[in-house]
């Protein structure tokens, strides 16, 4: 695919400021919510310039995620979410994940070539679904690119930095809770748990955090599996700093729970999974209560 700078840089207006912060009416413990893929607008340029219907894009996102998270404001934590899709810039990538026609556009000075994965089109701007499904049938142009990053990119992770930074500031640390969905089967055919956790293998959280998610899981009904195959991503691992007061922990629900995989309408089991991740958002910010307040 040739990457061509002709056309004029398109216009992100439809995403607004590119992300959401819902605010607790008291934030309550040191814990943030977040939900970088939940984006679900799609506005008629860019189906214009792909090949595939909104139907088909909104199979890469994390389909109602931010809705099934949504109870963690409830629950005394802000919630931070992307209005944008990932197909548009993937925030859980880091902004050097490009492929060597917009090499240009990367300041950092360590970079060497393209990660495989930017290579085959699946870096923080996608130009393929999978490594044999193109979106495009005109690419995003540099600019297009460098819009992306600058006023969608950037400005979802100075948000997340902020509640972070707020959080330590306000609590003496921060745990940053980052929600996503899988699909339910694996390549090969067989059924995913029903909750993967990723703690980039031990280094982006404490153990006794990732037994506790893993126990509100369990106790909840839901099979439970670790860093397989999902461990994290660039989010987990850049905020990820235990040792600095910081904690970050990945959620990957499992689809076949809640979303009709054809009409990508909700299941029945939707509800029953919102009341149980209510709970258990209740429970992980209980768990984080300043002590003088858990003691209350």
């Amino acid at each position: 695919m040739r990457f061509r700078n002709k056309f004029k840089p398109e216009n992100l207006a439809a995403y607004g400021a590119g992300h959401e912060v819902s605010t607790p009416a008291k934030w309550r413990a040191g814990v943030v919510f977040a939900s970088p893929h939940s984006g679900s607008i799609y506005p008629k340029p860019l189906l214009a310039r792909s090949s595939l219907s909104a139907h088909q894009l909104r199979r890469n996102e994390d389909i109602f995620i931010d809705q099934l998270f949504q109870s963690s404001v409830t629950a005394g934590a802000p919630f931070l979410r992307a209005l944008f899709p990932r197909v548009i810039v993937d925030v859980n990538r880091a902004e050097s994940e490009l492929p060597s026609e917009w090499e240009g556009l990367i300041t950092d000075p360590n970079y060497q070539h393209p990660t495989p994965r930017a290579a085959a089109g699946l870096g923080v701007v996608p130009t393929y679904l999978s490594e044999s499904l193109p979106i495009y049938t005109r690419a995003p142009t540099l600019e297009d690119v460098r819009l992306r990053l600058t006023r969608l990119y950037h400005p979802y992770h100075a948000a997340l930095k902020h509640l972070l930074d707020t959080s330590l500031d306000r609590f003496g640390r921060a745990l940053l809770v980052d929600c996503h969905s899988m699909p339910g089967f694996a390549p090969m055919g067989s059924r995913r748990p029903d909750i993967i956790l990723g703690d980039r293998f031990g280094t982006s959280c404490h153990a006794d955090t990732l037994a506790l998610f893993r126990q509100l899981f369990t106790q909840a009904g839901y099979s439970v599996g670790i860093n397989y195959p999902y461990a994290g991503g660039y989010t987990t691992t850049h905020y990820g700093k235990p040792n600095e007061g910081v904690e970050a922990i990945q959620i990957e629900v499992n689809r076949d729970l809640y979303v009709n995989p054809v009409t990508l309408n909700p299941k029945p089991g939707f509800q029953p999974l919102a009341d149980n991740i209510a709970d258990i958002t209740q429970a992980i910010v209980a768990s984080a209560l300043p002590q003088d307040l858990a003691a209350q």
